[in-house]
């Protein structure tokens, strides 16, 4: 499809009149979701029931994230076109090697291959975003969108479909997610410059989003289901890697999938409403901590006194899915807003390498915690984890503010 450049000011920061309206945006966001719906499902969803491959699939995302920084800096160099190709096609590969896997070394070494080839959709699904959606408009809610695939995909489908949908990504979106030239001065047609990374990795924003998303995807893996995201990530990554082995440990092992799919419903919810909140009223920045402060109220508050009934189990972990879905999105949101869409792919990608030990660690340190100290003992961990979280998210805050507390200000 037909594209024109896209304007950028003096900051590399893109014009509202450069964005596109009507359908093709859209477009990209179907194109994106489609994306995330093999490659984040399928870490949502293999090893759920199978704890002696859970963790392979650590591995899995670990790698998918390492990889990300690398990725991104291509992305935001050449272009999404022949990355997606490329990727999309060994990731299908992958599933068929898995087909053929009879031994450990097998099927590590096809996951491997797999977690590599989907570094580059999942981190083109992210930062194209800012390509043709502005961070106070719309962009919240359509990367919300995209990362309801992952959801989708745990719900709906099997890894033998995901595998398929891998495939058809190959040929269909490399046109869908488009990448569109800068024109900013020094943007394109000179070689890249190494200075970009050094800046990003001595910037203190960076940092402070990097761990805030570190802590997030933590919580995610251990309990089954982009700078800000790290402590978010290390959350989110707990509670999906960890939700069947928890309702094993609370004599619910029998109600483990329902559980999971409960979450997965939150997760839908979460992935949303709170983008559109967003977009319209609270800013990326205060959205997030806002549902930082709900998680850890449900954590507290519901998980804590009442996840020793069934009903009280339920309920916290629709509500988890709720706080936890809604990190990934709001995350990527914070970083756009940070950087702006010229360098979106590189800071996104070196915000998920940071990332990346947090996949490694979540469903180590989970296991080790329930070991040690039961499930209350990892309820206290995902707290404090949280709680580091928002303290990482205010700090930020108060650097964009210029080192100033202002309350009332869409951020």
């Amino acid at each position: 499809m037909g594209t024109r450049p896209v304007t950028t000011n003096n900051n590399g920061d893109q014009t509202a009149a450069a964005l596109d309206t009507g359908w093709r945006p859209w477009k990209v966001v179907v194109g994106n979701f489609c994306l995330t719906v093999p490659t984040y499902g399928l870490l949502s969803s293999v090893g759920l029931f199978q704890t002696e491959i859970s963790w392979i699939i650590s591995v899995f995302g670990f790698v998918m994230c390492l990889f990300a920084g690398p990725c991104g800096v291509l992305f935001d160099r050449y272009g999404s076109g022949w990355l997606l190709a490329a990727s999309t096609s060994a990731y299908a590969g992958s599933f068929v090697g898995l087909a053929f896997s009879a031994t450990y070394a097998h099927f590590m070494g096809c996951l491997m291959v797999a977690g590599i080839s989907a570094t580059a959709p999942t981190t083109v699904a992210f930062s194209v975003m800012s390509q043709w959606f502005s961070v106070s408009v719309r962009e919240g809610l359509a990367t919300g969108c995209v990362t309801v695939g992952a959801a989708f995909a745990v719900l709906v489908l099997s890894a033998i479909i995901l595998g398929f949908m891998a495939l058809g990504n190959a040929l269909v979106e490399t046109n869908m997610s488009h990448h569109r030239r800068r024109t900013a001065s020094g943007s394109s047609g000179t070689a890249w410059d190494g200075a970009v990374v050094s800046k990003i990795l001595t910037s203190s924003r960076f940092w402070l989003v990097s761990y805030a998303i570190f802590g997030q995807s933590f919580l995610f893996l251990s309990q089954p289901p982009p700078n800000l995201p790290t402590a978010y990530e290390l959350v989110l990554f707990i509670q999906l890697g960890s939700i069947p082995t928890y309702a094993v440990l609370s004599n619910f092992g029998d109600k483990q999938f329902y559980l999971v799919m409960s979450y997965n419903i939150g997760a839908i919810i979460g992935r949303t409403a709170p983008l559109w909140l967003s977009d319209r009223k609270l800013g990326p920045l205060n959205t997030i901590i806002m549902m930082n402060m709900f998680t850890l109220l449900v954590v507290l508050l519901i998980w804590l006194p009442f996840g020793s009934t069934v009903q009280g189990l339920f309920t916290a972990i629709v509500l988890l899915g709720i706080g936890t879905g809604s990190f990934v999105p709001l995350g990527v949101s914070c970083v756009s807003a940070l950087c702006g869409p010229v360098h979106t792919g590189t800071w996104l990608g070196s915000v998920y390498t940071v990332v990346s030990f947090a996949t490694l660690i979540g469903n180590l340190a989970t296991g080790a915690i329930l070991a040690a100290y039961k499930s209350d003992g990892l309820i206290a961990f995902l707290a404090v984890v949280l709680l580091s979280g928002l303290i990482s998210a205010t700090a930020l805050r108060w650097l964009c503010h210029g080192r100033r507390l202002i309350l009332r200000r869409k951020i």
